[in-house]
């Protein structure tokens, strides 16, 4: 579907175009510009927060950077991205259009990324991204089905470990050892494995539209 340099390019240049229509906002700008985060230090003074017991409100469960569609957004946008609304298990959520606009960004940048694979190693390696991956949890928190998600990621990553035990004669203790010490990184790889997902949908819509 997605072979041949001409239709590579053509949606690169569609998903320059859905670019234009996405509004990015800095979570932390937002969170200061409603008072419920003192700015950051700039020389001696600073502006006080508007009322410091709402400053605990400021411990999200948001992405980075606030992401929607503008106001003023062409009917056509709605279609390319209907998948980040709903894919039939998870509703849009704010964590949902950060990792469109990450994809729609990445797809204009070095080309489709029909098995998500592009965004999957973002979010996963980029230094970027470090904070992100320390804070992880944040993204677990905020949709309670992504709970379900990453059930199914350990249950898979035992399947695996207890087949490795059986093949290569480890004692059974062993079989959960990986996943007892690195929780986070099941956490990550679902994350990715969400964002991978949405990247390789908005690719597909891209080249719906090249036809």
């Amino acid at each position: 579907m997605l072979e041949g340099a001409g239709m590579s390019d053509q949606i690169r240049g569609m998903a320059v175009a859905l670019r234009h229509w996405f509004e990015v906002i800095d979570t932390d700008e937002l969170i200061v510009e409603a008072g419920l985060r003192a700015p950051r230090a700039s020389g001696l003074f600073t502006r006080k927060v508007k009322d410091r017991r709402f400053e605990v409100l400021s411990v999200n469960a948001l992405p980075p950077q606030v992401v929607r569609l503008k106001p003023n957004s062409p009917v056509t946008t709605l279609h390319l991205l209907q998948d980040i609304y709903d894919d039939g298990e998870l509703r849009a959520d704010p964590w949902r259009w950060w990792f469109a606009w990450i994809s729609v960004e990445m797809i204009a940048r070095i080309g489709p990324d029909p098995d998500g694979s592009k965004v999957k190693a973002f979010i996963l390696n980029d230094d970027s991204l470090q904070q992100l991956r320390v804070t992880g949890a944040r993204w677990l928190a905020s949709n309670p089905v992504r709970m379900d998600i990453l059930e199914r990621e350990f249950a898979t990553l035992i399947d695996r470990v207890s087949a490795r035990t059986k093949d290569e004669g480890l004692p059974d203790a062993g079989r959960f050892e990986s996943i007892l010490r690195h929780p986070v990184l099941t956490i990550l790889e679902a994350m990715s494995g969400e964002a991978g997902r949405i990247s390789a949908a908005v690719t597909a819509r891209l080249a719906e539209r090249t036809k």
